[in-house]
């Protein structure tokens, strides 16, 4: 029964690559990776600059550490621009950044995958909290959150043979809800933290039977248990919207009792290292490359946003490794990516990179035989850069989602009337001994944009806005600071995408809280 079970999916698979192949003959997707010191209005400057070169179809935007990522795509027709012509023997050479300051980018084209599944009328999502109380980052985090996405991927790939069609750390918890006696007329709802050491994951279902749901449950409460971690899996009840979660385990969010081996675990890090792996998708992908990084015990992952985005995977990982220094690690990686022999393959280049920085791998950590998914992914390294702790008690979440025509511009006309609605409703915020706009402080966290068949954009993100700004909404009355603060940025941003004559907007809206976004919105 399950062999024709996996038959039927597999001749639907093949029938969805016919219709997407017949639809849109795309033989290459064309993608930029921006590897940039985190700062506010780095995305809205990329997206406004003008140039074909920043308008991209699909886009996925993640910021954390001072480090951030911005990845856009672009599709072409087979006879379109000019292919990238690979070694004889396959092994195409690893791209070498175009540095801009404080920032490399890389410009590169991959196949895509039609046959991927990465949006499913049933999924499985989950959020796991390391350490939701910590302030800073420590060695420990890095190998707990590695460690983590080894067993969500797993969990994926072995367990149910299913895609993971998302992954995201450091992400924000659920709202607290508080009552007085368990009264519910005294019910009061919290901000969470705008985001905390937690990693967020969605797991597409192929088989949707309720076994299957309990199976991954069962997997991960018994993870959770066994390290001290908080879980909560998406309310999938009638009525409640994503981001609306079900408490599974509750822990202190004490210190792993599993990372207590060395007293140099607890120190904070120093450096990070973004990497960006990109290679036609499907399952097993992120598995292969935790795993990889598993048998380098000085080696940890402290922040990651996953995603497939054209049928094209994406999987961004920021690396901490101890007692390496940023600069040494820069000139080191710059030396080898200067190299015409060095591959852009993801295991060879990580293995020869930590050769030179002295890492030998664990003779007893994991290893497989099995055939590598990520044999034609390539790799965009660097640059390294020093940590820097997130001023997450100093903020708050604004979660703002929107729907438009695909039009030329992009990204960049509903952005930029978001950013121009902020510095309208909040022109003057106090910051140390001067002012600032909202639109000068607001930081972009997180950010998923789509392109769907109906040639309809649609997107969400998730600002980080100083809790300063609040101060100008709290004058009293039923209604809280923060939904005041988000009506009026709603509505001020709907002012200025009609002043801006933007063809085709079906939806913007503004809230404090996820689950009150559209109905539509994409993890």
């Amino acid at each position: 029964m399950g062999s024709q079970r996996i038959s039927v999916r597999n001749v639907a698979d093949l029938a969805r690559a016919g219709f997407e192949i017949a639809r849109q003959p795309v033989t290459k997707v064309d993608f930029e990776v921006h590897h940039a010191a985190a700062r506010p209005g780095y995305l809205r400057e990329l997206v406004s600059a003008g140039t074909d070169s920043a308008v991209f179809l699909e886009t996925l935007c993640s910021a954390t550490n001072g480090a951030g990522v911005v990845i856009g795509t672009r599709t072409r027709k087979p006879l379109d621009g000019t292919e990238v012509v690979e070694r004889v023997d396959g092994q195409q050479p690893a791209e070498r950044p175009q540095k801009n300051v404080g920032s490399w980018v890389f410009q590169q084209t991959t196949s895509p995958n039609p046959t991927f599944i990465y949006e499913s009328a049933q999924t499985f999502e989950g959020l796991i909290a390391v350490d939701p109380g910590a302030r800073e980052v420590f060695e420990w985090h890095g190998l707990a959150v590695r460690d983590l996405v080894k067993e969500i991927s797993d969990a994926a790939s072995s367990l149910i043979d299913a895609p993971l069609l998302s992954l995201q750390c450091p992400a924000q918890l659920p709202t607290v809800v508080k009552t007085r006696n368990h009264d519910l007329r005294t019910r009061k709802e919290v901000a969470p933290p705008c985001a905390s050491l937690a990693v967020r994951f969605a797991i597409a279902l192929r088989d949707v039977s309720a076994a299957a749901r309990f199976e991954l449950a069962d997997r991960f409460r018994e993870l959770c248990e066994k390290h001290g971690y908080s879980l909560w899996l998406a309310d999938t009840r009638p009525g409640h919207r994503q981001g609306n979660w079900f408490e599974v385990s509750h822990a202190d969010g004490q210190f792993s009792p599993l990372y207590r081996g060395e007293l140099r675990s607890r120190q904070r890090i120093g450096t990070i290292l973004p990497l960006t792996f990109v290679g036609p998708a499907r399952i097993g992908s992120t598995h292969a490359i935790a795993s990889f990084l598993q048998r380098y015990t000085q080696v940890g992952v402290v922040g990651c946003a996953g995603t497939t985005l054209s049928d094209v995977a994406f999987v961004h990982l920021q690396l901490s490794v101890h007692g390496v220094a940023a600069d040494r690690l820069n000139r080191i990686l710059g030396k080898l990516l200067g190299e015409s022999s060095t591959p852009a393959r993801p295991h060879k280049l990580l293995r020869e990179l930590f050769k030179r920085l002295g890492l030998p791998p664990d003779p007893d950590g994991p290893s497989s035989a099995a055939p590598d998914p990520t044999s034609d992914y390539q790799t965009f390294a660097g640059p390294a850069f020093p940590y820097r702790p997130f001023q997450m008690p100093d903020c708050m979440a604004v979660w703002v989602s929107w729907e438009v025509a695909r039009q030329h511009r992009g990204l960049a006309a509903p952005l930029d009337c978001l950013y121009r609605a902020l510095a309208q409703i909040a022109p003057e915020v106090p910051v140390a001994d001067t002012t600032a706009s909202a639109a000068d402080l607001a930081t972009v966290e997180y950010l998923i944009c789509r392109a769907t068949e109906q040639s309809v954009v649609r997107g969400k993100a998730k600002l980080a806005v100083p809790k300063a700004v609040l101060q100008q909404f709290s004058s009293g009355g039923i209604e809280q600071p923060a939904a005041k603060l988000c009506s009026s940025l709603e509505e001020a941003w709907k002012a200025h995408v009609d002043q801006s004559e933007l063809d085709g907007v079906g939806e913007l809206t503004v809230a404090w809280r996820e689950s009150w976004l559209g109905h539509w919105t994409y993890s």
